[in-house]
C-alpha cells in the first residue's frame, strides 16, 4: 500500500466513526488536552502535555500501521490517562505538586478530570473489545 492509499484508508476510517464520536474527540478532548501546552508553567499542564504526546504519537504510530482505526487505539490511552486522571485529582486535593494551585490551573485539572474520566471509560469498554477480538470499530 502506497503513502496515497494509506492516508486514503485513514481518512476513510476516522470519517467512518459515528459523528457523536468525531464532535467529542474534535471539540472535547483535543482541545482540552492542547490546553496543557498553554499552561506549562503549571504542573497540570505539564501532566496533560505529556500524556496527550503520548497519545499523539502511539497512536499516530498505529494508524499509520494499521492503516486505520482500530480498537488497539485504547490500550495508549489506558496507558496515559489513569495516570494522568489520578496525578490530577491528587494536585487538586493538594497531595501532589509543589506549589499551591492557582486558580487557571484548578479550572484546568478539573475540566481535564471531568473530559479524562469520560473518554477513560469509552478507552476501557473500547479496550475489552480489543481484548475480546474485535478489533476494527468501523470496518
Amino acid at each position: 500500500m502506497n503513502t496515497e492509499q494509506r492516508l486514503r484508508q485513514i481518512t476513510l476510517s476516522i470519517r467512518s466513526l459515528p459523528l457523536w464520536a468525531r464532535l467529542w474527540i474534535v471539540l472535547v478532548v483535543v482541545p482540552v488536552n492542547a490546553a496543557g501546552f498553554f499552561m506549562l508553567h503549571t504542573v497540570s499542564g505539564w501532566v496533560i502535555a505529556i500524556a496527550a504526546l503520548f497519545v499523539l504519537t502511539s497512536n499516530a504510530a498505529l494508524l499509520w500501521h494499521r492503516a486505520g482505526m482500530s480498537r488497539l487505539l485504547s490500550i495508549p490511552q489506558l496507558i496515559a490517562w489513569v495516570p494522568l486522571l489520578m496525578l490530577l485529582v491528587s494536585r487538586l486535593v493538594g497531595g501532589w505538586g509543589p506549589d499551591e494551585i492557582e486558580p487557571g490551573e484548578w479550572a484546568l485539572a478539573v475540566l481535564a478530570v471531568m473530559v479524562t474520566a469520560v473518554t477513560l471509560f469509552f478507552d476501557v469498554v473500547e479496550s475489552w473489545r480489543w481484548w475480546q477480538g474485535e478489533r476494527f470499530a468501523n470496518r
